[in-house]
């Protein structure tokens, strides 16, 4: 998603102003939002899933590393990423985060902020699956040493199971197939494609949902590893839809949420809804840049909206935290002035994201910036 990479970069530039800052909305429905930051210090944190052990785990997207290169952008411009392996997995528990899988595969700028890398996690019983972004199938850029270049290819767009500490079985080469699926689809999207970019991942009995924000697709992992494309989120009205997170509802569909690219305006993206042989349905609109979703444990469907603001103008402090209403045109907001929040999960009575999901590689004080928050009611 590398079209999404230059657009956050750009438009975030404001985020060297460091500072939480967390708005909270009134009463809503009966009961006043509270905020708690639960563990800092994380790397470009994004999803996050519930452990059956109780424990919260957060997908870190690294900083990128010391190998550089330079490539022209999609206006000619000239832009240097650097690839390293600072990407993980952390669990969250009463001392903060402790990483449970390190050295992932991570690009970004030479600051590290707005790196990509892992992105999505997700559990079915007591196996931990992961999806690491990007792709490996264009050719290795000049300035990369050859064991770095093959070392990231082989697992950029890469979907795995944490089977122990540190260690990780690769179940499919998602990433690959989308670039592929994309190439022969190019009329979809023919500005971007083709391109990969696998983002969220939900594990099931069956095998591993994975949505793609670059190939805009809903892809199916089978226990063997095979990879297929069940659905395509239809595009809004300009550019491309980027889906970015999912979860199983009540009714046991599929409810993805979208960023939308630019230039689309403020409450451009929807959350659509999937059910197994049919096409992809629009469950609610009027959302802005979501990055995280699922139902809380009160049944709610939430959502994280990266911006509200639409990504050209994205900054510190334009991000929200909201509930969407079956049918609604327009989300409930919780809270509000979050900084580039991202990722989603619940708990049995409060549900989290993550803040600060693109930053610099260190803050002032020499430490990454991430956080999770706890949403609990006040």
């Amino acid at each position: 998603m590398s079209g999404r990479r230059r657009t956050l970069l750009a438009a975030a530039s404001a985020v060297l102003a460091l500072s939480l800052s967390l708005g909270v909305a009134g009463p809503v429905w009966g009961w006043n939002v509270k905020l708690t930051p639960i563990a800092s210090g994380l790397d470009n944190p994004r999803d996050l899933a519930m452990g059956p052990d109780g424990h919260l785990y957060v997908a870190e997207a690294g900083h990128g590393g010391k190998e550089c290169f330079t490539a022209p952008g999609p206006g000619g411009e000239t832009e240097t990423s650097c690839i390293g392996f600072t990407g993980g997995i952390s669990r969250i528990d009463s001392e903060g985060p402790d990483r449970v899988l390190s050295g992932v595969a991570s690009m970004g700028e030479p600051s590290g902020f707005g790196a990509e890398g892992l992105s999505g996690v997700s559990f079915i019983d007591n196996r931990l699956f992961a999806v690491e972004g990007l792709n490996g199938e264009l050719p290795a850029p000049p300035g990369l040493s050859p064991k770095t270049a093959a070392a990231a290819k082989a697992q950029f767009g890469r979907l795995g199971e944490v089977t122990a500490p540190n260690q990780v079985r690769i179940v499919a080469n998602v990433g690959g197939f989308d670039f592929q699926w994309s190439k022969e689809h190019k009329s979809l999207v023919p500005e971007q494609f083709p391109d990969a970019n696998p983002y969220a991942v939900l594990a099931t009995k069956w095998g591993e949902l994975v949505v793609d924000a670059a190939s805009n697709t809903l892809d199916f992992v089978s226990p063997s590893g095979a990879v297929s494309v069940q659905a395509f989120i239809p595009n809004p009205p300009v550019s491309d839809s980027v889906p970015t997170c999912l979860d199983k509802g009540p009714d046991g569909a599929i409810y993805i949420g979208q960023l939308t690219g630019v230039p689309n305006k403020p409450g451009a993206a929807n959350i659509w809804r999937w059910v197994p042989g049919h096409e992809p349905t629009v469950w609610a609109s009027g959302l802005t840049d979501v990055t995280g979703c699922g139902f809380g444990p009160d049944g709610h469907f939430y959502a994280v909206e990266f911006t509200t603001l639409g990504l050209e103008h994205a900054a510190p402090g334009t991000g929200a935290l909201v509930r969407v209403p079956a049918s609604s045109t327009s989300p409930v907001t919780l809270a509000s002035g979050l900084n580039f929040p991202g990722g989603f999960a619940a708990g049995k009575d409060a549900i989290y994201f993550s803040e600060w999901s693109i930053a610099p590689a260190q803050s002032k004080g020499g430490s990454p910036t991430g956080q999770v928050i706890r949403v609990s009611r006040g």
